[in-house]
């Protein structure tokens, strides 16, 4: 294969079709459907990275405004990919992009347009909002962020902030 003139998105329509983001209460019900989905699903799993693949599966095929769905690790110098849903993934990242600031914050960054987003790291162009949710250990330390992208503009809103936060990550520390 011709790397220099390889699009990562061949034979994919540059077009994404309209999507209609959900309102309020249609929201917080597609999540707490994706609560009892993931619970099942995650039920007697220790690993983490199995828990956060099967999170970002239930949750990209449960909301339709989700575009692209995955984890980045916080590692010392640059964040590392891991289990997603989407198109490909920039596999390595630095700190000054959304999923950095909320890293960097250790607390949720909802972002309406990503082109207005000082220093935002575009893996794909069609997306055009995004949200990232920090997953934050016993010790107070990022383990790793939940990043949400949308091609629609201003996507996501506090409901998926608070459900995010509140409902859908603790369920990846919470091995019993």
């Amino acid at each position: 294969m011709d790397v220099e003139n390889h699009n990562s998105h061949e034979g994919m329509d540059q077009k994404t079709e309209m999507i209609v983001v959900p309102d309020r209460e249609r929201k917080r019900e597609l999540y707490e459907r994706s609560l009892e989905e993931i619970k099942e699903g995650v039920k007697d799993v220790d690993s983490l990275v199995s828990r956060m693949a099967t999170v970002v599966s239930v949750l990209r095929s449960n909301l339709e405004y989700y575009f692209w769905c995955g984890f980045y690790f916080t590692e010392e110098g640059e964040m590392v990919v891991g289990p997603y849903q989407g198109s490909t993934a920039c596999a390595n990242i630095t700190y000054e992009g959304v999923c950095g600031a909320a890293a960097r914050k250790k607390e949720s960054v909802v972002v309406p347009n990503v082109h207005e987003f000082p220093g935002h790291i575009a893996c794909d162009e069609r997306s055009n909002s995004e949200i990232v949710v920090p997953l934050i250990g016993e010790n107070g330390m990022v383990i790793a962020v939940l990043d949400v992208d949308s091609t629609e503009l201003n996507a996501f809103d506090e409901v998926d902030r608070e459900c995010l936060e509140e409902m859908i990550m603790p369920v990846l520390l919470d091995v019993e």
